[in-house]
């Protein structure tokens, strides 16, 4: 495709009367990929937010629209992407993550840049380095039922302030998906905010009351006294290879690769015991599955075993970003997990189960 030299459209200070209440009828107005910038008490200052990377997830553009209605001067310039509006658009309202057949916008944050997601994705990048903000918010919620959390590349005061604005749990990773928060530097933390499910009570509220300590707040790069994060390292996620078939349903499914009890979101932050059910497994057994360390390992034995015919958790582990969507499921994971020790003090818990 031939390189757009400008796939986002600008707007600066929209006059808060002029906006209308229905985030519906905003993002149509909009009809496409927007930076707002929207001009503080300090311009010589700039923050960043970025929201709808992804088309079902509506939290963080209702708390936008919500504040921009208002008027209301943030502390210093902001400038705010709403970026996939035609995916939020598509069919039906808040239905689809990415148009289908087009890549996750959030996976596209790394060259190559030539289809339609990768210029969306190139020039948030430049219009960042024009504007050179002091932080930057990704506003995300969950495909499952879950509470808030943040996401980081790495563990920092800068990462943990940004987070606290919304909550206290935080999960560092060392995965690299080409996702928006990789671009984090000390010039520019990142943050990715995950406000709760799309559709559950609460996530709106988190996205609006912690959107607003960023954009009034004097400063936001600086932790509270006291702050007691609840850290998650080392993330891994478990994937199903291309082509498997997925079923959420209380008994295993005849043809299905892996079928996953409908309330497996009651694992959503909790800690599992080794040889927790997860599932049932199809003919090809574990063979479906992959579960690589950020530098292409193979873990998926540290975290994963079959047992007469089901999966279960190979050691304790903490389980999060849950879906019972099975088109993300199959198209980006099942679930992230954590281990509760270090890999090279894992035994094999089960010497003689099936692999």
């Amino acid at each position: 495709m031939p390189r757009q030299s400008h796939p986002i459209q600008f707007i600066h200070n929209p006059d808060p009367a002029s906006l209308p209440p229905e985030v519906e009828l905003f993002l149509r107005r909009l009809g496409g990929p927007t930076l707002i910038v929207v001009d503080g008490r300090d311009n010589s200052r700039c923050r960043a937010v970025a929201t709808l990377l992804h088309g079902n997830e509506p939290s963080g553009v209702k708390a936008l629209l919500k504040w921009l209605r208002t008027g209301e001067r943030p502390a210093v310039r902001l400038i705010c992407l709403i970026a996939s509006v035609q995916t939020a658009l598509h069919e039906t309202l808040f239905c689809h993550r990415q148009i289908p057949g087009q890549r996750d916008l959030n996976r596209c944050f790394a060259p190559p840049f030539e289809d339609n997601p990768g210029h969306i994705a190139r020039h948030f990048i430049e219009l960042l380095a024009q504007y050179q903000p002091e932080a930057l918010l990704d506003i995300h919620n969950t495909s499952g039922m879950s509470p808030a959390f943040g996401v980081v590349i790495s563990e920092s005061p800068e990462h943990e302030a940004l987070v606290a604005l919304f909550t206290q749990r935080m999960i560092v990773t060392e995965l690299r998906l080409g996702a928006l928060m990789e671009l984090s530097c000390k010039q520019m933390p990142v943050v990715t905010i995950e406000c709760g499910g799309a559709g559950q009570a609460g996530s709106d509220r988190v996205a609006e009351e912690g959107l607003q300590r960023y954009l009034f707040n004097e400063q936001v790069l600086h932790p509270p006294s006291g702050l007691v994060m609840d850290l998650y390292k080392d993330a891994v996620r478990l994937q199903l290879l291309p082509g498997c078939r997925i079923a959420f349903a209380e008994q295993p499914v005849a043809g299905a690769d892996l079928t996953v009890p409908p309330d497996v979101e009651r694992f959503n932050f909790g800690t599992i015991p080794a040889l927790t059910r997860l599932g049932w497994l199809g003919s090809e057994g574990m063979s479906v599955f992959r579960v690589q360390s950020a530098t292409g390992e193979n873990l998926l034995p540290h975290y994963f075993l079959s047992r007469a015919s089901g999966l279960y958790s190979a050691q304790q582990l903490k389980l999060f970003m849950i879906t019972t969507n099975p088109a993300i499921a199959l198209s980006d994971c099942l679930f992230y997990a954590c281990a509760d020790i270090e890999l090279d003090q894992i035994v094999d818990p089960i010497a003689d189960s099936e692999h």
